[in-house]
Parts: structure tokens; C-alpha cells; sequence
């Protein structure tokens, strides 16, 4: 509970500090950019997935696109979705499309993602390190890219959002549950002063965060973003973010709230928060472009 108590006490502190500091009115989109990087992952035939391994499809899953053109990203997992007996893997829209593009369905559609690659870190996952920055860890490949949108350049913040497919061969592998805080049971909003946990793979100033678990304070919403103090950084695009509550001495994660994908945005909400991202409700909205009915996948 100490602990907790810590890591949420600097994370306010931090958020604060680097709000105070931001005079940006422009989004900053948070995928980070990995071309020139040490890449020391392997990506391994499905044959050679075990069990075992399960416990990393799922929220706070490391993601790496390979995008032709542009070259390779990571950002982080969100929630797993379903839409009849197919499921996906959630993101950032802006993790799937190049910068400058729109989306692949829907208004304005200008992108065709099927040649975008996406692979998840199934084990000993590290994006970092004190000699240089280095890429490790055993990857699986996931399928195609079935929906992508990212916000305009000037903003547009509420409207990024994408997934991609869950081969049925790695179902078996598939965690809906947070990391470390469990959940999400139920899809809740960002309400003013509410406990959030976030679990990300955000890298910052040439070092991993202290943790990649992560509690902050909500912000407030609209029906397609929400705004929080939370700490975050390039890499944690994509990644979900739950309502928490404490059980006994943990916290406990409880609603599926939002999908973070900005850092660093002045906005029309008059309540506060520097981290912001898409609604769950509007994620859901986004994906019936291409023609999907998506839920969130429950615990």
C-alpha cells in the first residue's frame, strides 16, 4: 500500500510539474519512434507459442508496426475487443497510420493498412536500457489492421483510435485483465478527481519509467475524450486506462475508461489534465465505420 501511496503521490507531482511547464496548444501524439533503434527481438513461429505465454496479449502489451514508408513504432496495448466471435487488439489510431493520413474507413478514409505488420512482445519485453536503447524480447505476429483512425494535425483530440486482429490460433494466449491492477469489469467514464491506473510502455528522456504501472487523478470528459494527470511518455500510445478503487490495501482496477493517446494538449474542458485520449463510447463509434460492433472484452 506504501508503495501505492508513492507512486501516486509522484505521478501528481510529476503531472503537475510538466503541465505547469507546457505551453503547447497542439497535440502530442505519444507512438514512439523506433527506426535506427538496436533490435534484438525474434519473432517465433506460432507452432512455438506455449501457454505460458498468455499473460501478454492483453492490455500493457508492448506493440511494434512496421509501416511501409515510414518504418517501425511502438506504442501499447489497450483493451481486448470483441465483435461477434472475432477478436482484436486495441491501440492508438495514430500507431497504425502514417502522419499526414486520416483513416482507413469512414470520412476522409485515405489509408489501406493491409500492408502494416503488428507484432506483440510476448515475453522478456524492454524498450530501453542504460547503455543505448535497445529493443529485446519474443514477439508473435498478429493479423491485419481492421480499423484506424488518428486525430488532424491541429488537434481533433477524441478521434484516434484502432485495432487489429487476434489470429483464433492465439486465442489461448489472449489476458483481458490489466496488469498489476486487474480489471476492467465494466466500462465507466473519467470523472473529475477520480483514482486511475494506467499501465504503459512510455519511454522518457533516454530511460524507462521507474514503473510502467502508473496512478493518476481524471480530469473530466466529453463524449469523446477524457483529460487526467497522469504520467506519461512517447510509447504509451494506445494504452488503457481504468477507473481504480481500492480493495483492502490494493488498488483495484474497476471500469475500462479511455484509451490514451496525447500528452500536452490545452483543451476546451473546464476542468484539468495534460494525458489525454479517446472515450471508450467513441472508440466503440469509430470501429462501426468499418462495419464493426466492438465491445471491450471483460475479466
Amino acid at each position: 500500500m506504501r508503495k501505492i501511496i508513492a507512486l501516486f503521490a509522484a505521478a501528481v507531482v510529476l503531472a503537475t510539474a510538466a503541465y505547469a511547464d507546457s505551453t503547447s496548444s497542439t497535440a502530442t501524439r505519444l507512438k514512439l519512434n523506433l527506426n535506427n533503434r538496436i533490435n534484438l527481438t525474434r519473432t517465433v513461429p506460432l507452432a512455438l507459442v506455449t501457454p505460458a505465454m498468455a499473460s501478454n496479449i492483453g492490455p500493457g502489451s508492448h506493440l511494434l508496426m512496421e509501416i511501409p514508408g515510414v518504418g517501425l513504432a511502438g506504442c501499447t496495448a489497450n483493451f481486448v475487443w470483441q465483435s461477434g466471435a472475432t477478436k482484436y487488439l486495441g491501440a492508438a489510431g495514430h500507431c497504425f497510420v502514417p502522419e499526414g493520413l486520416a483513416a482507413t474507413h469512414g470520412p476522409g478514409a485515405d489509408y489501406n493498412a493491409s500492408a502494416v505488420r503488428v507484432s506483440v512482445c510476448v515475453s522478456n519485453c524492454s524498450f530501453g536500457g542504460q547503455t543505448g536503447f535497445t529493443i529485446t524480447g519474443t514477439l508473435v505476429q498478429l493479423g491485419t489492421v481492421a480499423y484506424a483512425r488518428q486525430t488532424a494535425a491541429d488537434g481533433d483530440v477524441g478521434n484516434d483510435f484502432g485495432i487489429v486482429t487476434i489470429p483464433a490460433s492465439l486465442a489461448a494466449l489472449i489476458r483481458p485483465s490489466m496488469p498489476v491492477f486487474g480489471g476492467p469489469s465494466s466500462i465507466q467514464d473519467v470523472a473529475l478527481g477520480s483514482t486511475l491506473c494506467h499501465y504503459g510502455n512510455g519511454v522518457g528522456v533516454g530511460e524507462i519509467f521507474l514503473t510502467m504501472a502508473r496512478v493518476g487523478v481524471g480530469g473530466g470528459a466529453t463524449a469523446n475524450y477524457w483529460s487526467a494527470d497522469l504520467l506519461a511518455a512517447p510509447g504509451d500510445s494506445g494504452s488503457a486506462v481504468v477507473t481504480c478503487g481500492l480493495e483492502g490495501t490494493d488498488l483495484r482496477g474497476q471500469g475500462a475508461a479511455g484509451v490514451l493517446t496525447h500528452l500536452g494538449v490545452e483543451t476546451a474542458l473546464p476542468q484539468h489534465g495534460f494525458v489525454l485520449g479517446t472515450t471508450i463510447g467513441r472508440a466503440m463509434e469509430m470501429a462501426q465505420e468499418a462495419g464493426l460492433t466492438i465491445t471491450p472484452v471483460f475479466q
